[in-house]
């Protein structure tokens, strides 16, 4: 196994089960450090764990030596590591079907593409894989020409896609190989990759990983469709739970939500059982009591009898939303609890993980819902308005769009958090959401002891800080004893902007625990918010040849335009055409432009005081 963080994720130990009756002995090799409890748990599952360094292909063969006098009456040997997920079908049929081939070797899927393209640049690096499926028979283990692959570089180094190159290589030296699959049965090179779905539904009983960590353009442009494959996976019978805790926790939250297809847009037929019923604690932070009403108004979507916890900055407004409250009947709350809480600049953040830390214990309630109506500084009528339709339609808009986010949570025991997409109309956070909050990110992630990857432009976040989530996804932010002095003004705080770095933290704390996130639209919005996209998109790649992954590194590798002009061109022009003077040149042309827009914002020049804090957006 090249990945271990902890317990062995469920989707290893399913795996495992599957081989059990298949083998004579299980070899479990695990790289990396491993605790007690999941080497106990490993060994229940296998006739041997081995504990060793970095994951190598040639690892496979050094096991092998070290125990050749235990293979006397082995006729073949299972390559696979933790690349896969199944069973999606019975092995023992494909084990039957492929003894009968007169073979030296045999692949689970054929693939002749080799490695799947890699985009390091955009977070996307190729990475070496433990191998999918070769069964190697005794001729070919016993050989001359075994021992000296493994010993030439063609052994050893570190390809990514190994398993191919090792097919190649021995059907070259005249050895037979064969495929439970083969890649001419369904169209393409790598049905792996590019026709999993197809894969599951010929009866194949394993699916890779690599068509959840790949590229989103790249597999946008092969036309493979995430969704449809988790569709297949679960119609095979496989837990999906066990599919979205792995991939939560070791792929970028945004790209896995993108290659999901992970937007919900909840309809009638998604209406849950009336006899499912969830405490849920609905946490409202009140700044801005004009809103209150809409606010409130919206919460009647929920089922009766919610628990209500309001928070604001002073008594009176305390008083005016308790009498508010009243009157209203407390929008169907089963107990309400207004609170007074010192202003500070966390906001509804500092709110929730401080002054209602009781609500956030888990085992408490089922759900926590957390809303707001707080001011929205710099901002037009007009996009203050959209900002509070948007959010609050998209999760409270009716009880029917209710009951489908909560079917949601029924269907799926390790959802941790349902929120709006990024907003992206009245907003520029789409395209550097994460500012200048990546590196505080990673830092805060480092003490938390979030390992999940990062995604690199803007991460997967409920921007506007509204959502549904369990309290045990929060569980990594809600344990941590936060002070208010934690949200401190510039310079005195300890993270940058605590609020909002908490905001886009939230789902890579669930993810470590291995709870996934999914957006969610009405109806009307999506149409909004898609056709505004399709338009803007259109856009940017008009003056750009070939699909937009081929637009994307084109423009990624031109760097950032900055105001435009011929400054910004110039850089432009170096990145892409002098690369080496580029490297040279443009530090110190940076390093000029920030002290000149330095001196021109200390003498007080607006625009140069507005550019400097472009890095963030005020109200999200």
């Amino acid at each position: 196994m090249s990945r271990l963080r902890g317990q062995p994720d469920e989707y290893i130990s399913l795996a495992l089960r599957a081989l059990r009756p298949l083998t004579m002995r299980i070899i479990v090799v695990v790289c990396g450090d491993v605790d007690a409890s999941a080497r106990l748990l490993l060994e229940g599952l296998s006739d041997e764990v081995v504990v060793d360094g970095e994951f190598t292909p040639g690892l496979y063969k050094r096991v092998l030596d070290e125990r050749v006098t235990l293979l006397g009456n082995i006729d073949e040997v299972v390559l696979t590591g933790d690349s896969w997920f199944g069973p999606m079908a019975d092995f023992a049929p494909i084990m039957k079907r492929m003894q009968g081939g007169d073979v030296d070797f045999w692949e689970m899927v054929e693939n002749s593409a080799g490695a799947p393209k890699a985009f390091p640049e955009q977070g996307f690096p190729g990475r070496l894989e433990t191998w999918t499926w070769t069964v190697v028979r005794r001729r070919l283990f016993t050989s001359r020409a075994w021992k000296d692959y493994w010993s030439s570089s063609g052994g050893t180094h570190r390809a990514i896609e190994q398993e191919s190159r090792f097919a190649a290589h021995f059907r070259a030296a005249g050895f037979v190989g064969g495929a439970a699959f083969a890649s001419s049965d369904f169209g393409n090179d790598d049905p792996g990759v590019l026709s999993p779905d197809l894969l599951v539904q010929a009866g194949c009983p394993l699916v890779k990983r690599a068509p959840f960590t790949l590229y989103p353009p790249y597999l946008h442009q092969q036309a493979v469709i995430g969704r449809d494959v988790v569709a297949t996976i679960a119609a095979a019978g496989y837990p999906l739970d066990t599919l979205w805790q792995h991939l939560a926790r070791t792929v970028q939250p945004k790209a896995l939500n993108t290659i999901a297809g992970m937007l919900e847009v909840p309809t009638g037929t998604m209406a849950r059982s009336t006899s499912r019923t969830e405490k849920i604690v609905v946490v409202a932070h009140v700044s801005d009591v004009d809103q209150a009403p809409d606010l409130f108004r919206h919460l009647a979507s929920l089922p009766p009898g919610y628990d209500l916890v309001v928070t604001t900055s002073d008594g009176r407004k305390a008083v005016t939303l308790s009498r508010m409250l009243e009157k209203r009947n407390a929008a169907g709350a089963g107990s309400v609890d207004v609170r007074v809480t010192p202003a500070n600049r966390g906001r509804d953040m500092g709110d929730l993980f401080i002054a209602c830390r009781d609500v956030l214990v888990p085992g408490r309630y089922d759900l926590v819902v957390k809303v707001h109506a707080r001011n929205l500084r710099r901002k037009t009528m007009n996009v203050r308005r959209y900002f509070r339709r948007y959010q609050l339609d998209n999760l409270l808009g009716s009880p029917e769009h209710v009951a489908g986010i909560l079917s949601l949570f029924d269907r799926e025991p390790r959802l941790g958090l349902v929120f709006p997409p990024m907003m992206h109309i009245g907003y520029a956070t789409m395209g550097r959401a994460w500012g200048a909050y990546r590196q505080p990110a990673q830092k805060l992630f480092a003490e938390l002891g979030i390992g999940v990857p990062v995604d690199l432009i803007s991460p997967l976040a409920p921007y506007g800080g509204m959502w549904f989530a369990r309290p045990e996804a929060l569980r990594l932010l809600s344990q941590r004893r936060w002070l208010y002095r934690d949200y401190g003004k510039p310079g005195r705080q300890r993270y940058r902007d605590l609020a909002r770095l908490q905001e886009r933290a939230v789902t890579y704390a669930a993810a470590e625990l291995g709870f996934h996130s999914r957006t969610v639209l009405t109806p009307e919005h999506a149409a909004i918010t898609h056709t505004a996209l399709e338009f803007k998109a259109d856009q940017l790649f008009s003056t750009t040849r070939g699909y937009p992954v081929d637009s994307i590194l084109l423009i990624q590798r031109a760097g950032n335009t900055g105001y435009g002009g011929v400054v910004g061109l110039s850089r432009m022009y170096l990145r892409i055409n002098h690369r080496i003077l580029a490297r040279v040149l443009l530090p110190i042309l940076a390093g000029a432009q920030w002290a000149y827009s330095s001196a021109r914002a200390l003498m007080g020049d607006e625009r140069f005081i507005r550019q400097r804090e472009t890095w963030r957006d005020e109200d999200l």
